[in-house]
């Protein structure tokens, strides 16, 4: 190739020169700069590699949990064994749905901890999408913690409406609601008689 432009600083190796140059004739280096390794806005072809890259799975991860999983997973790997590193994996797959409580805060067996969700039209909870989250917490605790239990919680939102009387008298009376508003209509009819009469007397 003789119009090829080096992009390698000057003190590469000859190995690396050669690999750049054999990896020029499979890619355009011009399109290249539309290339970005931002899980968030890579291309979903691009997910496995960087999964590999960061030496994490994202084996059985739809598409949106794999980005959200692999934007913190250098952190996760780092911070492994932490409380932090923990509900980040389980983050993962629920979001801020989902929270992981250790054994101190809710009073279970020490070295043990519990997975509380909130249930939302957003994301089911089900037997796969709470699989995905242990597997991924998996990675994330520590070898000496083990999960205890899971808690589903469902919130029903709704307005409703409560009356309440209270009376301390000894004799209590309950009147009906007064009614404010009447409309009431009275048809009237008259009627008028007259009676007329003449004596006639008729004698012999």
């Amino acid at each position: 190739m003789n119009d090829f432009k080096s992009i390698l600083p000057s003190n590469e190796n000859l190995i690396e020169r050669t690999i750049e140059e054999l990896g020029a004739r499979i890619f355009n280096f011009e399109e290249l700069d539309y290339i970005t390794l931002d899980p968030m806005k890579c291309d979903a072809s691009l997910l496995p590699h960087l999964a590999f890259d960061l030496d994490v799975s994202i084996l059985g991860l739809d598409e949106d949990e794999a980005r959200v999983y692999l934007v913190n997973a250098r952190e996760i790997k780092r911070l492994t064994g932490s409380v932090w590193a923990v509900n980040k994996a389980a983050f993962s797959v629920f979001g801020e749905n989902i929270k992981v409580q250790p054994w101190n805060k809710v009073g279970t067996v020490p070295g043990t901890f519990k997975i509380e969700v909130d249930v939302t039209p957003q994301k089911s909870v089900t037997d796969e999408n709470l699989n995905k989250t242990i597997r991924l917490i998996d990675t994330a605790k520590p070898e000496s913690r083990h999960l205890s239990g899971i808690t589903i919680n469902m919130k029903n939102n709704g307005a409703y409406k409560t009356n309440a009387v209270t009376t301390s008298s000894e004799v209590g009376y309950v009147f009906p609601k007064t009614i404010e508003d009447i409309e009431t209509s009275i048809n009237h009819k008259s009627a008028i008689s007259v009676y007329m009469i003449e004596k006639i007397v008729i004698k012999p």
